[in-house]
């Protein structure tokens, strides 16, 4: 069970901030044939701006779009694009950008323009590729490895939805583990 809530976010002054700080992926998704989806909050459980302080102050020094909600939750907001051929939604964040899709069988395709801390445990049903070579390069690994699922039979979806992606975050959180068991 996750502890993130996921919130579409309607105030334009925060749109507006989300906007600028993610401009640059913004153009460069949209060259890519991206559209906006929607902005997004990610609010942590509460007192998270106290007892997650080292995760605030990562976010802060990769400039996330940061607000404090009530008791003391820290709010983080981005902005989800997709594209349509082949569906994939794409999240830009201050360590990068990520590339989601969805299969008919629950299996994910996720790919990254950074590395992660996070340790994820395997699972048959989340393929994970992180790439430092740019955008250009995960939006071609993630078309290769959708053609190379679908040779395998297996069917993407075609929603491109701020719930589907809700769905494919918290099945991707699910399988993370920040410390290596002893």
């Amino acid at each position: 069970m996750t502890s993130t809530e996921y919130i579409l976010i309607t105030d334009p002054q925060i749109h507006s901030r989300i906007r600028a700080r993610y401009l640059r992926d913004i153009e460069a998704l949209t060259t890519l044939g991206y559209r906006q989806l929607c902005y997004y909050s990610e609010q942590l459980k509460p007192y998270s701006a106290v007892l997650q302080l080292p995760m605030l102050l990562l976010m802060l020094v990769h400039k996330e779009v940061i607000t404090i909600q009530s008791p003391l939750r820290i709010s983080a907001g981005f902005i989800l694009m997709y594209h349509t051929d082949p569906p994939v939604i794409a999240l830009p964040m201050g360590m990068g950008i990520k590339l989601y899709t969805d299969f008919a069988d629950r299996s994910i395709q996720i790919t990254c323009t950074f590395s992660s801390p996070a340790v994820p445990r395997p699972s048959p049903l989340i393929r994970r590729i992180a790439t430092t070579k740019g955008l250009d390069e995960a939006w071609r690994l993630h078309q290769s490895q959708i053609r190379e699922w679908e040779g395998n039979s297996k069917v993407v979806l075609p929603q491109t939805s701020f719930s589907s992606y809700v769905d494919m975050s918290h099945r991707e959180e699910e399988t993370f583990q920040y410390f290596s068991p002893d």
